[in-house]
């Protein structure tokens, strides 16, 4: 087993003790924020540029999982709730139409290089195959590039796209905030704590360099 190989178990492991569901798991709420910088399709108009828009989402801290694969570390979770909270399109439009777990949030750790990338959706499929309406939705995009921040909407008729009136707006200068944050349980975050620096003694231990005879 390589060094780096160790570190990625190791990681997956006190993942997993920390990711236990607390006794009283809490929601958490983010704000993303922005101005209307262009829009496509027949959502939005030459009005609106310029124009605020705030939104918020939630998700439940103690449905939060994390995988790991060959080159990344992945934690995420269901997105509980997501609307449009003021701004040039109003408060209120529900921007997770499909009911909660219909979208997701996730962090992404690339091993290779650190970097950290992080997304946030809601779907604007039908919620059901005759849907007559407006199905709204966004699309966040966070890395070290910057971020992109979208709102889309779709509209049916009896379960058939209408793509005249279907779009997205694209908003700029964006700012995206944690408003509450999630509670660490105590015991599960020291046991998380205990088996890593545990964990990497051991393999540094075993991975000393060796040293030639004279």
């Amino acid at each position: 087993m390589t060094f780096q190989s160790s570190i990625k178990i190791l990681l997956a492991s006190a993942a997993a003790v920390c990711c236990v569901c607390p006794a009283n798991a809490q929601a958490v709420f983010i704000e993303a924020s922005g101005t209307v910088d262009s829009f496509h399709g027949g959502f939005g108009s030459s009005s609106d540029l310029g124009q605020s828009v705030t939104l918020d989402f939630s998700y439940d801290s103690g449905s939060l999982a994390a995988t790991l694969t060959p080159t990344d570390y992945i934690v995420f979770a269901p997105i509980t709730s997501a609307n449009i909270v003021s701004g040039v399109y109003g408060s209120g439009i529900d921007l997770e139409s499909n009911g909660p777990g219909s979208g997701s949030i996730t962090d992404d750790v690339n091993l290779t290089d650190s970097s950290l990338t992080s997304t946030a959706w809601t779907s604007i499929d039908p919620p059901s195959l005759a849907f007559t309406g407006e199905v709204f939705g966004f699309s966040l995009f966070q890395n070290a590039a910057g971020s992109t921040l979208e709102l889309l909407r779709n509209v049916y008729d009896e379960g058939n796209l209408n793509v005249r009136d279907s779009g997205s707006v694209s908003l700029s200068n964006i700012s995206v905030t944690q408003v509450t944050a999630p509670e660490i349980d105590p015991s599960s975050a020291a046991s998380a704590l205990t088996l890593l620096l545990g964990g990497l003694a051991v393999v540094r231990g075993r991975h000393r360099p060796k040293v030639q005879a004279a």
